[in-house]
């Protein structure tokens, strides 16, 4: 698998120049439009690893790259371990550049530098670090869901014809989850839960508690998705 891995690093390094640039650009103006840089650790994890996940994907159809692969010693296996490793680094990778950004920008709000239209956006209470905290985990339990969600039928179909199926296959996960939420609401109290539970997350307990919880849960969809890529790329005929 180590080969594998080195493998899809090496496509991803050049592009991971290109996705800097837009990451940042994105940071940018959600900053603006929501008036704070909570977000922003957030943003370079989900990017990272959605965009990270779609690039190697596309690299695959470049130039008939998927199939040549297949002649160098690399088994199926390994490619499909190798390509959830690489996600899992672009995903760490996020988080590292995302908390580099977000201490920065912190800093120049407790220094003052800027006039206090700007300055205030870039000032980070208590409250905004346990935010900021919490946000980098959803996006990478986001993230993560994204990329496993689209892994496998990339794997399936190829980058083409898997970019037509995904939204689909989106609209119906969405569409599936609002139904379990209305049969629970007509079943239970939802809103008094839904308060206690806000309250409770706002809390620094209740934010490294859900912080274990989805790096936990995004894990156990990695394996799921990577058990279900591997037995789809053995089956399939490049």
């Amino acid at each position: 698998m180590k080969k594998a891995f080195l493998v899809e690093l090496t496509v991803l390094t050049g592009y991971i120049k290109q996705l800097l640039p837009i990451v940042a650009i994105t940071g940018v103006f959600v900053a603006a439009g929501m008036g704070t840089t909570v977000a922003l650790a957030g943003i370079f994890v989900c990017m990272f690893c959605m965009m990270g996940s779609m690039a190697a994907s596309a690299y695959d159809d470049a130039s008939n790259w998927g199939a040549y692969r297949l002649t160098l010693p690399l088994s199926r296996r390994d490619v499909v371990l190798g390509r959830y490793a690489a996600v899992v680094v672009m995903g760490a990778l996020g988080i590292a550049m995302g908390a580099l950004v977000q201490l920065l920008a912190a800093t120049v709000g407790a220094l003052g530098i800027l006039p206090s239209e700007i300055g205030g956006m870039f000032v980070m209470s208590p409250n905004d670090v346990l935010a900021s905290i919490f946000g980098v985990f959803f996006c990478l339990l986001m993230g993560m869901t994204a990329a496993s969600l689209a892994i496998p039928f990339h794997f399936k179909f190829g980058n083409t014809k898997a970019t037509q199926f995904l939204p689909m296959a989106v609209m119906l996960l969405y569409a599936l989850v609002i139904f379990i939420f209305a049969q629970m609401s007509d079943r239970i109290d939802v809103v008094p839960m839904l308060s206690q539970f806000l309250a409770w997350v706002e809390t620094p307990a209740g934010v490294a508690t859900c912080a274990v919880v989805m790096a936990a849960v995004a894990v156990l969809i990695l394996f799921v998705s990577a058990a279900v890529s591997m037995r789809i790329y053995a089956r399939r005929d490049l």
